[in-house]
C-alpha cells in the first residue's frame, strides 16, 4: 500500500472570517477552511474516451451554487450561484451523444448540459454554454409537493429517472420538441417499489443473455429495498426485474462486472453487500457489520494506522481500472476490478481492492482532504489511464494520481476565494507491503 499526496486541489469556498487578522496565524494549519461550503456531489463528463481530452468537473456546495472546473487547468469555467433554492442532492452531466437541437452550436470543447436535483423540488438543466446564472437555466422541472433526492440520466440522456422523498420514483422527457432546449415533460411514475425515500437512481447498459446490450434502472431506498427495472416496458409491474431486500437504509449502489450483472450496496450502517441483480442472490455480505473493522485491520497490515482506527466510513464502489500498478501490463478490460473507497474524520481516504476472496489495500490518500469526503469520480489523466477526483465537507476538491509519482498541490485563486499555497506533492514508498483480508464467498 502506498501513500499518496494530491495531484491538485481546488478550494472551492473560504470562510469569510479568513480575513481577520485573529485567524491568520491560524491558516497554514488549515483552519480558513472550517468554514467553508461543503461538497455535496461531484461529477465527471468523462463518460467515453473520445470526450476525455475536455473533461471538466462539476461540484454541488452547500451554499446551493455550483461550480465547473476544468480538468486540465483546475480552472473554474463556469459557476451557477443560487441554482436551486434548497440543498442540492446531485448534480450529473449530459453524456456526449446527447444531441443538442437543430438549432445549437457545438462551439464549446466542454459539454453543454448539466442536470441537478434539488431538495427544494426542482430537477434543472443548465446550459455550461452561458457564464450568466439566469440564463443557463435550459429547463427547469417541479416535483408535486416533494424533493428531488437523485437522478441518474438514461438513453443517451433523453430520459431522467428522478427519486423522491415520497416513495417515487418520477420519469421526465428530455428530448427535443421544438428549439433547443428539452421539454422536461413528465412522463410517469414508479410508486410501488419503495415505501421511504428513494435514496439512489441509476441507469446502466448491460448485456443480455444473448449478449445484446439493453438499459436497465436500478432504484435504492431508506426502506433497504433495491429494485432492479426494465424501463422500455409499458406498465410497473411489465418493468420489474428484480426486488433485493438489502436490510438496511441504502446510501450508494453500483453496478460491476465484465456485463455489469453484479451489483454492490453501500448502507447507512457502513455495510457493504454484493448481489446478482438478475436471480436476486446475494454473493457476499463483505464482512457484515465488521467491514470497517476488517478494512482498517487490512490497513494496520500494510504499515498504516498501527490503532486500527483507519476506516471510520465508507464513501462508494465501482468497477474500474485505477491504474494504481502501471508497470503491469495488463490491458484496460483485464485490469477492471471492483474498488471500494473509504475514508475517516481525519480527511484520510483509502482505496481498496475486492476481490472474491481478499480484501487488498491499494491507496492510502493523505494530505487532500481536512474533514469527511463526501463524493467522488473519475476524470482522464491524459495519458490513457484515470485520475481519482474527491469532494469533502472542508470545501476542498481533490485530484488523485494513483500512481504515485510526485506532482504539485495547486489551490488556485480562480473565482474570488481567496489566495492558496502551492504545495509540493510526494511519494511514500516505505512500506511495500499489500494486505489482505478474506471476506467470505467469493462472487
Amino acid at each position: 500500500m502506498k501513500t499518496v499526496q494530491p495531484y491538485r486541489a481546488a478550494v472551492t469556498s473560504f470562510s469569510s472570517a479568513t480575513a481577520s487578522s485573529s485567524i491568520s496565524q491560524h491558516q497554514q494549519a488549515g483552519f480558513e477552511y472550517d468554514s467553508g461550503e461543503y461538497i455535496l456531489s461531484i461529477a465527471s463528463s468523462h463518460h467515453d474516451a473520445s470526450a476525455a481530452s475536455n473533461t471538466c468537473v462539476a461540484s454541488a456546495l452547500s451554499n446551493k451554487s455550483i461550480a465547473i472546473y476544468d480538468s486540465k487547468s483546475g480552472q473554474v469555467i463556469n459557476r451557477i450561484e443560487k441554482a436551486h433554492d434548497g440543498p442540492i442532492s446531485q448534480v450529473t452531466f449530459f453524456p456526449c451523444e446527447y444531441g443538442l437541437g437543430g438549432n445549437a452550436h457545438q462551439s464549446s470543447n466542454h459539454p453543454p448540459l448539466l442536470i441537478s436535483a434539488s431538495q427544494d423540488g426542482t430537477v434543472k438543466v443548465f446550459d455550461l454554454r452561458t457564464n450568466s446564472s439566469s440564463s443557463a437555466i435550459a429547463t427547469k422541472m417541479a416535483l408535486p409537493n416533494e424533493q428531488a433526492l437523485c437522478v441518474s440520466l438514461g438513453y443517451g440522456g433523453t430520459l431522467a429517472a428522478v427519486g423522491t422523498s415520497k416513495a417515487r420514483v418520477s420519469f421526465l422527457d428530455l428530448r427535443y420538441s421544438s428549439g433547443i432546449n428539452p421539454t422536461g415533460a413528465m412522463m410517469g411514475s414508479y410508486v410501488d417499489a419503495h415505501t421511504e425515500e428513494v435514496t439512489q437512481v441509476k441507469f446502466q447498459s448491460v448485456s443480455n443473455a444473448s449478449g445484446q446490450a439493453e438499459t436497465v434502472l436500478a432504484t435504492a431506498s431508506e426502506d433497504g429495498l433495491l429494485s432492479v427495472y426494465d424501463p422500455s416496458q409499458p406498465s410497473e409491474d411489465a418493468a420489474l426485474l428484480s426486488t433485493l431486500n438489502i436490510g438496511a437504509p441504502l446510501r450508494y449502489i453500483g453496478f460491476f462486472g465484465p456485463n455489469n450483472e453484479g451489483i454492490c450496496a453501500l448502507t447507512g450502517n457502513e455495510t457493504m453487500s454484493v448481489w446478482h441483480w438478475d436471480s436476486a442472490q446475494k454473493v457476499s455480505d463483505v464482512g457484515g457489520m465488521g467491514l470497517r473493522g476488517l478494512l482498517s485491520d487490512a490497513v494496520s497490515k500494510s504499515g498504516f494506522s498501527a490503532d486500527g482506527s483507519a476506516v471510520e466510513y465508507l464513501v462508494g464502489c465501482t468497477w474500474t481500472n485505477a491504474n494504481c500498478d502501471q508497470e503491469t501490463q495488463q490491458s484496460p478490460s483485464d485490469s477492471k476490478a471492483l474498488h471500494l473507497l473509504a475514508g475517516n474524520s481525519e480527511g484520510d481516504g483509502y482505496l481498496f481492492r475486492m476481490d472474491a476472496d481478499q480484501i487488498t489495500p491499494l491507496r492510502h490518500l493523505k494530505g487532500g482532504h481536512r474533514g469527511c469526503i463526501r463524493d467522488f469520480c473519475w476524470i482522464d489523466n491524459g495519458i490513457g489511464g484515470q485520475r481519482l477526483v474527491t469532494g469533502g465537507e472542508d470545501a476542498r476538491l481533490c485530484e488523485w494520481d494513483l500512481s504515485g509519482t510526485s506532482s504539485a498541490l495547486l489551490m488556485p485563486n480562480n473565482h474570488k476565494m481567496g489566495s492558496g499555497k502551492v504545495k509540493q506533492g510526494k511519494r511514500d514508498d516505505t512500506s511495500k507491503k499489500k494486505g489482505k483480508k478474506k471476506f467470505g464467498s467469493p462472487y
